[in-house]
């Protein structure tokens, strides 16, 4: 997240930056304004550069992306901050809770593969490689274009299920789920086939529910969850959305330490992290959402001064609890955001200071530049993949085309031959939520015969699946031995026969690493 930068280092960044905007012209008396801004902030930061606390205020960060044109990662980046490793430590230090994510990509200029042109609709109808439903990328495209209307669905979120507090949810821990927005009307009357995203003032929890006479029920499956299952709603629990797709890595680990959510003596209020209205209230109310225990606090908190290099003291953190006219320096500001569970975006946002990057430029691009005139284009638009209602009929499915699966793997092109898609689903024993039509599947290939007698002690999600390649198509389903033959348990709990094969087709199989299902 931080890497300290020298200050001569930074010294030579800014007059870079100064220069090359002295090339601009101002034709109107706004640009002169701004020219006139832009020398005496420049000017000023240089001449207190070296006397100044190694980590600056977000006020001074932001002031320099507003006056250079820079992105916000690009700013931070000036100064040695990261921000799309936030989200690493967010996930190593906070994945024990079940919490919304951030998907924002800091990183702007990234650039990824996009789908171009699809194959037509029978490819859709059976189960096919990646290659065969995309038959041309565009590739080398700034993931910044996933914003444009068309790729992205407004009010989309994610959410991470916890670790440790998610017994009894109809999500398995781990994953990753996209949460779209719902009407009122869908709030007042959940649909208990669907699974939505709840908060309570004690945490998150994903779940299929009902409301009925000022009640909320969860409607449970988990034989081992034994905690409340009945709230008053709307006062106890809110339906923040609901649950389209979810991602998980295969096989699933085991979490002996699953339990429900922590017992809270006083809840934080029903507020999505968006709607507060300042930074001190998005911080309290994080902060009676996700209590830490005496044991994980002072850990976290030593990770975290360990990558900045300061002491972030108790002090600090219930000032910014409470109103105060203080500023917080970058540094501060994102250990509170890791502490609180909380996204940075979010804490942009409640300090007012979430500023558009729509126009602005990365550090790297303009430090790359001798010339203004030979900027890239900052507002590149990707293709919207043909045919058109194929690729309508697929956003249906997943909602939007998802920014963190771009973000983790941008050159999605060089996996068309690991991921496979089930066109009618595939309903295995212990697995829930099922793999519905529309699934897709990683595959990795097989070094030897795993052993399955260690796996057939194991259940559900963390039991490993298999996919076997038979001539056109993909079986796929928990793998045992009868007799001197291999067998694919792939039938659903009413019944059906096992899938047989021998050595001979063990070539053909494949063990699944991940999964990404529509809900």
């Amino acid at each position: 997240m931080y890497k300290p930068v020298p200050r001569g280092e930074i010294a030579d960044a800014l007059i870079h930056l100064r220069e090359l905007f002295r090339q601009r012209n101002p034709s109107n008396e706004r640009e002169h304004l701004t020219h006139e801004r832009r020398e005496i902030v420049t000017k000023n930061l240089l001449s207190n550069l070296f006397r100044t606390k190694e980590h600056p205020t977000l006020h001074a960060v932001l002031e320099l992306a507003d006056i250079f044109s820079l992105t916000v990662d690009g700013a931070h980046r000036l100064f040695g901050y990261d921000l799309e490793e936030i989200r690493e430590y967010d996930f190593r230090l906070n994945g024990g809770r079940t919490h919304i994510v951030e998907s924002y990509p800091f990183g702007r200029d990234l650039l990824i593969d996009l789908p171009v042109r699809l194959g037509g609709r029978e490819v859709f109808g059976w189960n096919a490689m990646l290659h065969d439903l995309v038959q041309e990328w565009q590739t080398d495209i700034p993931i910044r274009a996933l914003e444009e209307e068309g790729w992205d669905r407004p009010g989309a979120f994610y959410v991470h299920v916890g670790t440790e507090d998610s017994l009894g949810s109809s999500l398995p821990p781990g994953a990753v789920a996209l949460v779209e927005s719902i009407s009122e009307e869908e709030q007042q009357r959940p649909n208990p086939r669907a699974i939505y995203l709840l908060q309570y003032g004690n945490g998150y929890r994903c779940s299929r529910c009902v409301v009925t006479r000022g009640k909320l029920l969860l409607l449970v499956s988990a034989r081992s969850y034994t905690g409340p299952q009945e709230f008053s709603y709307p006062g106890q629990v809110r339906i923040a959305g609901r649950i389209r797709v979810f991602a998980l890595s295969l096989p699933l680990p085991e979490y002996p330490l699953l339990r429900s959510l922590p017992l809270s003596s006083q809840g934080a209020p029903l507020v999505l992290p968006w709607e507060h209205s300042s930074l001190d209230r998005l911080f309290a109310a994080k902060h009676l959402r996700f209590q830490r225990s005496r044991q994980d606090d002072p850990l976290v908190r030593k990770i975290l001064e360990d990558v900045f290099h300061t002491t972030f003291s108790r002090r600090t953190e219930r000032r910014y609890r409470s109103p105060t006219l203080s500023q917080p320096h970058v540094d501060t500001l994102i250990q509170l955001t890791v502490m609180n569970v909380a996204r940075y975006t979010d804490s942009l946002r409640a300090k007012r200071s979430l500023t558009s990057d729509l126009g602005r430029f990365s550090l790297e691009a303009l430090l790359n530049a001798r010339h203004l005139a030979d900027m890239p284009n900052r507002s590149p638009r990707a293709q919207f993949p043909t045919p058109g209602d194929i690729w309508e009929d697929r956003r249906k499915e997943f909602v939007e085309w998802p920014t963190l699966l771009s973000s983790k793997f941008p050159q999605l092109r060089s996996w068309s031959g690991k991921v496979i898609r089930l066109a009618q689903g595939n309903a295995i024993r212990g697995i829930e939520p099922s793999l519905s039509p529309g699934s897709l599947m990683v595959l990795d290939e097989l070094s030897g015969i795993p052993d399955l007698e260690k796996e057939a002690k194991k259940t559900g999600w963390s039991r490993s699946l298999y996919a076997l390649r038979r001539g056109a198509d993909f079986l796929c389903g928990h793998l045992d031995k009868d007799g001197n033959q291999f067998a694919l348990l792939s039938n659903p709990p009413s019944g059906g026969p096992p899938v047989l094969f021998g050595a001979e087709e063990f070539i053909q199989l494949s063990r699944v690493a991940g999964v990404a299902v529509p809900v």
